[in-house]
This record gives structure tokens, sequence and C-alpha cells, in this order.
């Protein structure tokens, strides 16, 4: 143990340590014994008394410091004059240790080695513990400091959690403290419970006194003590600063007796008093020589002003403690200064308007008030402009000026203030505006950007001096003119990284995030204005650094950038190091934005080209039909072709979303056929599409172009085929083979890559999905009239096929598009979609080429549920109905969807015919309303010559109504998913042998060319309108010359009549997106379930 001078003078005071050391040098001191590591010791000190008293003390060690806990029997009790002179006698004995080390060099090789180890503080607490006591250390009222005790909890990132105040000390038991509560934290709070105490409710402690000095020491031991707050500087004790006493100028004629620390530092009223350095925490007495109730005075001294400066120095020089006196002023008046106006600018946090919720009133929000001071400068002495004075003293020397005020100077400047719209903060509707009375406000945010961007500038170079505080919310950066932007294309041929970035002050940074920070704060009205084009009235964009400095960016300049981010991205689309994922189908805006932005670029060659071109792109240019093409194609086939042209040219996928029967077959084999005799198709391409589409395609292949060596890579024999692909111009397989053919098709670079019926591919997580995306293929073509048959996120899996990356990925289409879109029916989320995908999607309708296609009518026809039908459907009615509520109690609605959709299927089948359903109690009812009313349409349909296509989507419905036809000896063909042979039915339809043809949806829903009928009977309504009109295509369609009678079949009032009125529902959503339509929030949810149970009425 060696106890330096400061570690004595830390705990002891100048008296009491010269007391101690009188009594080791008198011999007092007696019976001195040490414990282990002599950090325990224990004497009797003879004082004043015949017995001596009996002293034990023990010293821990803390970041190199020691700190004593001494108890004697003298009357202090704790570390008095006895304790001191115990002390300094264990010193004097160590002094040499044996080895010959002095006891300085031991003192500095023991501190030294506490340094290189973890501070008791933090090691004495057992695992598992991760609560601490906290000390929070702040100047109360009247100077006095109070200290709080507070609780947290460590953080494995460093730190502490959020505190609370901890008051259990009130029941606190020194020999079983709380295992939170270390040794050293023992002592502290049995030395603060002998303290005067707060009366508020954090029952905070007085430091006061020479127990409160004492008190101070042994919390600054835990290493846990914070000024002001739990989140503040943490205090750290460094020993004794000598200060001296001075008067202190404090303006106008007013001195005040202060303690003056070497170096400066706040001064704290302790006894002794203490010096703090609020940047760094480092604190320590203060050695003044004086007494301490003599310094606790000066601290509390109040302003002398210069009239009393006489009486004030002979007051004191009765004093017998010697004290500097007051600087004696000489009085002098000065007129005709002109002042400097000052303007000083600043924010806080206020209460809001209160907040009244059941009559009861409480403080409202805390919101930020920014304020301006006027005040002038009269020869470095300041006065506000609503003070009342006439004259402004000023101490120079010995003189006192009175300084006159000047009036017009100080109207001119209030004058301007006011004409910039400013008004006494007074007036601001909060509870404490009142007390800003020498504060002046602007009516909004606006006002001030305005006031930082174009007037605080003009004030300046007028000559008024701005001083800004750190807190002022309106200290606007401007960033330099040049801008720049990198465009890297590490990540690959087809993708860009996009950085911008600006210099404000010198300083490099990135604007993305700077831009997609202001792109979360857009309000409503400002995203629909950008997507318009239009830029803020006041022409400019205030955004926000990563330092929380405003920025103001000109909108000419950042308005295209902006709408980069609205509507191709989010704010979560760029990286970690704040660059934007880009590819070729992003390139025109790039340009827009290289044309708005003045941009210095550094990269990217290959995507600039291509966005200048695609931005100087006059239209799609019209291509002449290739030569050995053996069809003429209808104007709006041309148009098709130009723009399948234009894609292969910028190197761009997209849809041909043409309606079923318009012909999207001709004009694909019309685009390969034209790469061919271009020269540019040195490889195969290939079509995906379904099984029943195959020989669809061989055989319009060569009926149109017979030049095209075909390939169908279909049948048990296709694998002979697999080594001579190359030798082929189209290759034709189905979605079925991709992922046994996988393994020969990803190794086959293909020109073209076509999918057929793309909406088979709606599914991301789909085997046929994952493998199309594997294969190689300079162009990418989906054809489909149904891009999107049940949500969103279909349409997202084709364009992720097509343009990786237009969409953003999955998650992010969900949260951007999707979601608001079908949840909340967002107008601006689906215009933004409409505008993104629209250059990739070509979609005619066969209302928009009406003048090619003969008309088409829809006929609902409806029956009723009669008699054992009627009763039959009510019971399952309700029985289901009980089913899917107690699923949905038991599960919620996500998870009983499988429940729900068997219930519906059941009410479904009950009404197409009660023979559907596996009950025994269903095959005994006779009565089939619908099929009645089908088998009294039949007869006449036939009669008139009409040649009909029967769907319905249970292949046992038509095995029923087989039955009907076959006793009335109706002639029909059939088609279901067991058919093997396809081609022989359609046939016999097409050439007209028999007047009717059983289609089951699936199976023949697409794909087949019926232009021989021209009337369609949907026996049973499914969910998916698409899906319908996929099969009415079958007949309306290109080829077709007679008007088609399309026939709805219905049972009133029962689950098919709110199926009709869902496709309805789908069908808006599919349009808001497609084409045109207003409405778009669809969803199916618990209410719509409940419609669909509801009572036959």
């Amino acid at each position: 143990m060696q106890l330096s001078d400061a570690d004595l003078h830390a705990h002891f005071s100048d008296s009491w340590l010269t007391r101690g050391d009188d009594l080791v040098k008198s011999g007092r001191v007696i019976d001195l014994e040490r414990g282990a590591a002599d950090r325990y010791f224990s004497a009797r000190v003879q004082g004043s008394r015949t017995q001596p008293y009996q002293v034990t003390i023990r010293l821990n060690q803390n970041q190199g410091h020691w700190h004593v806990v001494g108890h004697c029997a003298c009357p202090v009790g704790y570390n008095c004059k006895h304790v001191a002179a115990v002390l300094i006698s264990a010193r004097a004995e160590a002094s040499v240790s044996e080895d010959g080390v002095s006891a300085s060099l031991n003192q500095w090789l023991e501190r030294l080695s506490v340094a290189v180890r973890e501070p008791d503080a933090v090691t004495q607490f057992a695992a598992g513990v991760v609560d601490r006591l906290l000390y929070v250390v702040e100047p109360g009222r009247d100077d006095r400091l109070i200290v709080r005790l507070m609780k947290a909890r460590v953080l494995q990132q460093g730190g502490y959690s959020q505190a609370k105040s901890w008051t259990a000390f009130k029941s606190f038991y020194s020999l079983n403290p709380p295992q939170f509560v270390s040794p050293v934290d023992v002592d502290a709070i049995e030395l603060l419970r002998t303290l005067e105490q707060t009366l508020d409710v954090s029952a905070g402690f007085f430091l006061q006194g020479h127990r409160g000095t004492l008190a101070l020491k042994q919390m600054l031991m835990s290493g846990r003590v914070f000024w002001k707050s739990a989140e503040g500087t943490a205090l750290l004790y460094q020993g004794a600063r000598p200060a001296s006493v001075t008067w202190l100028d404090v303006g106008g004629d007013g001195q005040r007796l202060v303690l003056q620390p070497q170096p400066y530092a706040r001064v704290l009223l302790m006894a002794p008093p203490w010096w703090l350095d609020e940047a760094t925490g480092e604190c320590g007495e203060l050695t003044t020589g004086l007494a301490d109730n003599v310094a606790e005075a000066i601290i509390s001294a109040p302003i002398v002003p210069a009239s009393v400066v006489d009486v004030v120095s002979q007051r004191l020089t009765r004093l017998p403690t010697a004290l500097p006196l007051p600087t004696r002023l000489i009085a002098r008046h000065v007129e005709h200064v002109v002042p400097t106006p000052v303007l000083k600018l600043s924010s806080q946090q206020m209460d809001g308007p209160p907040l009244v919720h059941y009559g009861w009133q409480r403080p409202g929000h805390a919101v930020s008030v920014d304020l301006a001071r006027l005040e002038f400068d009269y020869l470095g002495t300041r006065i506000n402009v609503t003070s009342t004075a006439d004259s402004v003293n000023r101490r120079e020397g010995v003189e006192l000026l009175a300084i006159g005020r000047h009036q017009p100077t100080e109207r001119a400047a209030l004058a301007q203030l006011t004409a910039l719209n400013f008004f006494p903060a007074q007036q601001l509707d909060l509870p404490g505006a009142s007390k800003l009375k020498d504060a002046f406000a602007l009516e909004n945010e606006d006002d001030w950007a305005d006031f930082a961007l174009q007037h605080l500038p003009e004030l300046a170079e007028a000559g008024w001096r701005i001083e800004r505080e750190p807190d002022f919310r309106w200290d606007i950066a401007q960033a330099d003119e040049e801008w720049h932007a990198e465009l890297d294309e590490t990540s690959g041929t087809d993708w860009f990284g996009l950085e911008l970035g600006i210099t404000v002050g010198g300083e490099r940074i990135s604007l993305l995030p700077v831009l997609a920070g202001l792109v979360q704060n857009l309000s409503e009205e400002a995203r629909i204005a950008l997507s318009r084009g239009e830029a803020p009235p006041t022409g400019r964009y205030l955004a926000e650094l990563p330092s929380g400095k405003k920025i103001a960016l000109p909108a000419e300049r950042v308005r295209g950038m902006l709408a980069v981010l609205v509507e191709l991205f989010d704010s979560d689309a760029l990286d970690a190091s704040g660059r934007l994922k880009l590819n070729a189908v992003h390139a025109a805006r790039l340009a827009d934005i290289d044309a708005a932005a003045r941009l210095r670029w550094m990269g990217g060659e290959k995507l600039l080209a291509l966005g200048h071109k695609l931005r100087e792109f006059a239209g799609v240019v019209p291509v002449a039909l290739p030569v050995g093409l053996n069809a003429e194609l209808r104007p709006y086939q041309q148009d098709g072709l130009n723009w399948l042209q234009f894609l292969r040219e910028y190197n761009l996928g997209g849809i041909l979303g043409d309606d079923m029967g318009l012909g999207k077959t001709l004009q694909t084999l019309a685009h390969v056929l034209l790469e061919k005799e271009a020269g540019r198709a040195d490889r195969p391409s290939l079509v995906v599409a379904p099984t029943s589409l195959m020989f669809n395609w061989r055989r319009e292949a060569a009926r149109f172009a017979p030049d095209l060596r075909v390939l169908v890579l279909h049948g048990p024999e296709r694998a002979q085929h697999y080594a001579h692909l190359h030798e082929y111009d189209l290759v034709l397989t189905t979605y079925a083979l991709l992922p046994r053919d996988s393994h020969i098709l990803e190794e086959c670079p293909f020109h073209l890559l076509i999918l057929d019926e793309a909406h088979f591919i709606k599914n991301p997580k789909a085997q046929a999905t994952q493998v199309v995306h594997k294969l190689q293929a300079r162009h990418r073509l989906a054809l489909t009239g149904t891009p999107m048959e049940n949500h969103l996120g279909e349409l997202w899996s084709l364009y992720h096929f097509l343009l990786p990356g237009l969409l953003g990925n999955e998650m992010q289409f969900k949260r951007v598009f999707r979601t608001p879109i079908e949840k909340y029916g967002d107008v601006l989320c689906r215009n933004a979609l409409a505008r993104r995908i629209a250059p990739f999607l070509l979609r005619r309708t066969k209302a928009e080429v009406a003048q090619d296609l003969p008309a088409k009518t829809d006929i609902p026809r409806t029956c009723e549920l009669t008699g054992a039908q009627r009763d039959l459907y009510e019971t399952i009615r309700a029985t289901m109905q009980d089913k899917v509520r107690n699923a949905i109690e038991a599960q919620g609605f996500k998870k009983s969807q499988i429940v729900i959709l068997d219930a519906l299927l059941k009410l479904r089948q009950v009404c197409c015919d009660p023979r559907l359903l596996a009950l025994p109690a269903a095959r005994k009812v006779k009565e089939s309303a619908k099929l009645e009313l089908l088998m009294s349409l039949l007869p006449d349909m036939i009669a008139e010559g009409r040649r009909i296509l029967v769907f319905s989507q249970f292949t046992s419905m038509l095995t029923l109504i087989e039955q009907e036809l076959d006793e009335r000896e109706i002639d029909y063909v059939k088609l279901t998913g067991q058919t093997r042979d396809r081609e022989a039915p359609v046939n016999r339809f097409q050439a007209g042998e028999v007047p009717l043809f059983l289609i089951s949806l699936k199976a023949g829903g697409t794909g087949l060319n019926l232009t021989a009928a021209d009337t369609v009977i949907h026996y049973d309504p499914w969910w998916n309108p698409a899906v319908e009109d996929q099969a009415t295509g079958r007949a309306h369609r290109i080829g077709q010359l007679n008007p088609v009678f399309v026939y709805k079949l219905y049972t009133e009032g029962t689950v098919e009549e709110k199926i009709l009125a869902l496709q309805e529902r789908k069908r808006i959503m599919a349009a808001s997106v497609l084409g045109d339509g207003e409405e778009t929030k669809v969803t199916l949810t618990a209410e719509d379930l409940s419609v669909m149970f509801e009572p036959l009425s």
C-alpha cells in the first residue's frame, strides 16, 4: 500500500491532515496492525479523552486511486483526524520497502498494475447480473448539488438501457444488498442516507457539507456517476486544482466575486468547493486556502453594481479574512454610437397545445419552436430590442460608459424584421409562449426556409451579424454547382450500380440516401405533383444530410432523381454504400436524370448510350414483313410485329398481352422468321407452352412460316434430339417437361425465349418458373392474354423473368405496390405501376379491334333452386357455415383456407347438380334446376344451326350432361384432361360433324382454335373471370365470321351469384393496372365470406 498526497487530500481537509500529522509526531498512534495486502488497518489513537479511540480502516482501489473507508470511536466517527493519523503513520512505516524501492516508485507500480486490469467496479458483479446502480449528479435551484439514484441494464453493445429512478434505498439493508449493489455502492448508500433528502418524487440527496463530499468520492469509485442525466458525461475524479479569488466583470456595470480554477472549470458548491470540466467529466477539489464556509459564501456571491462598490469595499476591509476589493468605476455618458444589429437564431422544444381526453387535460406533445432574437451591439455590449432602458452600460478599464441608444437604427431594424413576417413569439398558440418576451417567430416552416435561404444572406450583406445556436434547425447548406455521378458495371453486364454525389462545404456526400430520406417524408400532395412532373412552388426541395443539417436542392435538378425513387423504387432500394441498382430497363430514366441534373459522369458508357438512344426515341419503326410469311397481317398485328422488333433492338423483354384470339402466335412466328431472315438468329429460339398447345404451334408454324425448322421436344423419344437442338430454328417444349429437361436446356444458348400462356410462371416458387430463369437467351418474350389473374404478385413474377429489377424484389414490390393497391386501393401507386410496365406491355382488347371481329353478346341465364335441391343447399350452407366459423375462431382466417374452399366447393356442386356431392342424401335428390335449364336450351339452339361449346370445371358434371345428351340422341364431342388425342375432337367439331363440344375448363380453356363455334355456354361460374374469358376466346377470335353468344348459367341467391360479383371486382383490379380502370381495392375478406354463406331468400 502506498497512499499518495493526492489520495490523502482527496479524503481529508488540510486542517485534519495537519492535526493527524501532529498526532503521529507526538506518538499518539499505538498498536498499529496491518491486514492482507496492506488494505486493512487497525490502531488506537490517543485523543483528548482518557481512553484512546479505536480506529479501523479499509482501503479500496479503483482506476489507480485509493478510496478510504475509515471508522473511529470519536464523535466525528468517519474519516476523521484520527483516521488520517493512522494512515500517515502506516505510510511512514512503508516509505521504503524491504527491496529498497521508494514509496513513490512503489505507488507508481501499483497504479500501473491496476490500470492494466479491469476496474474493480466492473468485475465485482456475479455472472448474469446485468443491472447497475447509476448516480446522476445535477445542480439544484440554490446551487447545491443533488444526486439521484437510478437503475439501468448493461447493454451488450455497451452503455446502459434507459435508466429508471431507484428508491429502494429507503428499505435498504446493507448486510444483504441486491446483487447489482456492489460493496462500493453499499458504502455510498450508507453515506447518502445521512444527508438531507429532496422532497420530489425521485427522492434525491443534497450533497452538502463534509459528508456530501465523502459520499461523492465514494460514488465516484463505482465509475457510474453521470452529470445531469444518465445519458450525460461520466464523472471521473482527477484530484485537486488550485483556485484564486477574483472579481469578474459580468457585463454592464456589474462585478462578482468568484473562485477562478486554474485551468478554468465550473465551480461546484461543496465542502470544500469542487471543480468540474463539463466537457470531459473530470472533477476534484479546489484548494483555495480559505475556510469551507468562506469559500461557500464566495460561490453564492451576488452581482455588485457600480453604485455600491464603495460601500462593499468598506465592508470587505473589515473582515478578518483578506479578500480582493471590487474595482471602483468612473461614469461617462456617450452619445451618437450607431449599433450593429445582431440576429440570434435558435430552436427549442416546447409543450404543444394541451390534449383533452374525457375531460382531463394533459400537456401536448413536444414541438420544435424556431425563434429569432434581435439585439444591438454597442461597442461590444448588447441590448435586446425589447429592453426599455435608455442607455447601454459598458465597462472599459475603470470607466463605466453609459451609451445612449440609437433609436433610428433600432426602429429600422425592427421594421425590417416585421416586413419579413416576423411577429412576437408571445403570440404563438403554445402554453409557454408568454415566457418568450424577447423573441420573434414566423408562421410556418416554409417561411423559415424562405427566410434562411433568401433573406438571411441579404441581412448579412446589409451589415447584420447573424448568430446561430447549434440547435437551430434552419442552418441550410448549399451544394457546389458540380454534381457527380458514377456507374459501376462490375456487378454484371446487365446490372449497374448508380452513385450520385454532391459537395457541401468541401465534403463529398452521397446524394441518393439524402433523396431517399426526402422521399419518405414527401406528402401525398407532393408525390402526386412529382408524378405529374410538377415542381414545388418554392422551386426547391429541402432534404436532411447525414449530419442532421438541412440542404436546399434545386427542384429542376433533383426532380428526375426523386421520380426514379418514387416510381421505380423506394427508400430501401439502396445498398449499404448508398448505391442504386439499375439495369437496361432504367436507361431512359437515367438519361432524363442526366439531362436535368447536369452531372459529371464516371463509367457506365454502355447504359448511358442506351439511355440517350431511348430518350431520343421517336416511335416504333414499321418493319417489312418477312418474305417467307404465308399470311397478311391485320394493322394491329403489324403494330405488334413492329413492337417486338423494337424490344429486340433495345435488348428489352416484354409481354404481348393481346386478348385471346387476336393472333399472338402469328405475330410471334413473324417475329421469329424475321430474325432468321435478317441473319440475327444464329441460335435456335425456344417456345415453352402448355402441352395442349404443342400441336397448335406446330400446325401454325407449318401453315404461316414453313421456312422455319421446327422441333417439338416432347414425348418419350425426345432424348434423341438433345444433341441436335442447334440445327433447328424453333424448338417447342412444355412447362411440364422443363424440370426434366433442364440439364439440357440450361446448357443450350437460345436467341429468343418465348413463354406462351406465360401465366404458367405466375408462382415464382414453382419448378418451371425457377428453370426458365436459368435458361440462356438474348431476348425474352411472354405471351398471355391474362398477365394477371388473381393478384399483382403474378404480374411481378412475369416481369421478374422478363426484366429483373423493373419491379424490385418480391418484398419491395409487395410493400410499394401490391399491398397499397390491393388492400388500400391506392390510386397513386396504381398509376405508378401502370406507368412502370407500360413500355413493356402491348395489350389490345377485342373491343379495340372490333372492326376485325364480329360482335360478342353476353347473356346471363338464371334458374331457381326448388324442392329437395333447395333444402339440400340450405342444409349444406348452414352446416358448412358453422364449420368455417369454428375453423376461423380456432386458427384464424388465413389458416382456414382449406376448410373455406371445401365449404364453397360443396355449395357450388349443389348448384350444378346434387349428384356431384359424395353424400348419400344428395344422390337421392332428383331435382337439378340448372341441368334442366341447359337441356331446355340445347335442342332449340341445335335446331337453329348453332355450333355450341359447353364449359364446366367439373368433369363429373360433363359426364352427367353426356348422359342426358345420350338419352336425347344429341351428337357431341368431348375434351378433358384425360383426352389423349386432342386433335380428333377439335377437327370433328371444326369440320361441322357435330354441333356440340363439351370441354373441361382446365383442359380446353386455352390453346384451342374453335372458330366454328358461335355459342359458348359456361355451365358454372369460376372465381377468376380471366379463365372464363380465355375459354370464350376459343370461339371469339380472329377467323370467326359469325356473332358469338355467351351464355352464363347461374342459380339465383346462391354462392354462384356471389361469385359473379367477385368476378367483377377482379376485372376492376386487372383493368386498373393493365388498362384504365379507376377502382382498385380488391381482396377476399372475412366479410365477403359471410356474404357467400347468406341463406336463400
